[in-house]
């Protein structure tokens, strides 16, 4: 459903650099630097701006790393929506958190709600909580968030 080298290119710009990329991604250099080429080729981009003194990712390239990351995952759980599409009968509710803003209240009132309501299943979303995507949250809510904690 998406590009796998999107996966590549995302650790490339976390890791800053092709070498740093390829340990941590359990392949050679040379291998990354063919995924990245071909991927840069397949869209007519320039993503990075290779000097001798490393790599700098280009105003394009930034762009395309907010919303790798974000079709990545979002492909992730489309996925996951046609997996239990197939387990339509259990009820799951989608809550939506963020690493940046912990959900301390959600997390005690789940063992009150469990007590309740035993066939309710909770499943967490993690989601940046940036300026950028938060429109697209808001816009997506009950496709891919049912609520947000």
């Amino acid at each position: 459903m998406y590009n796998p080298q999107l996966d590549t290119f995302i650790c490339v710009v976390e890791a800053g650099s092709f070498s740093k990329a390829a340990e941590e991604l359990y392949i050679s250099a040379p291998a990354v630097i063919k995924q990245i080429n071909s991927l840069e080729n397949s869209l007519n981009l320039q993503l990075f701006e290779r000097t001798h003194r490393g790599l700098i990712i280009t105003e394009a390239g930034k762009s395309l790393y907010q919303d790798a990351k974000y079709l990545i995952q979002y492909s992730k759980e489309s996925l996951i929506r046609a997996q239990e599409a197939m387990n339509h009968n259990e009820e799951i509710i989608r809550v939506g958190i963020s690493p940046m803003t912990p959900p301390e209240v959600f997390v005690e009132l789940w063992p009150k709600i469990q007590k309740i309501y035993p066939e309710m299943k909770f499943k967490l979303i993690t989601f940046e909580n940036t300026p950028e995507n938060a429109r697209e949250i808001l816009a997506n809510m009950g496709k891919n968030i049912d609520v947000i904690a």
